[in-house]
C-alpha cells in the first residue's frame, strides 16, 4: 500500500481536491482527515534556558558516574 501525504482545504461544499500526479481515479482509498492546529509556546531565550538547567550536575563527577554505572552494569 502506498501512502500519499499533501495539505489541502475543504471547499464550502465539502469536497476534497486531490492535487494533480496521484492516480486514484475509481480507486478505493482511505482518507485520514487531521485538523490544523498551530500551538504558540513561548519561546525561551538563552538566559531563561541557562537559568534554568544551571547547576544540575553541579556536585557531581560524571566520569565517576560513568564508571560506577558501568561498573554495577557489568558484575
Amino acid at each position: 500500500m502506498e501512502a500519499y501525504k499533501f495539505k489541502t482545504k475543504v471547499s464550502e461544499d465539502g469536497t476534497i481536491s486531490v492535487p494533480e500526479g496521484f492516480d486514484v481515479k475509481n480507486k478505493e482509498v482511505e482518507v485520514i482527515i487531521l485538523n490544523e492546529t498551530t500551538k504558540n509556546t513561548p519561546k525561551k531565550n538563552m538566559r531563561e534556558f541557562l537559568d534554568k538547567f544551571s547547576g544540575i550536575l553541579e556536585g557531581i563527577d560524571p566520569d565517576k558516574a560513568k564508571y560506577d554505572y558501568l561498573m554495577d552494569k557489568h558484575k
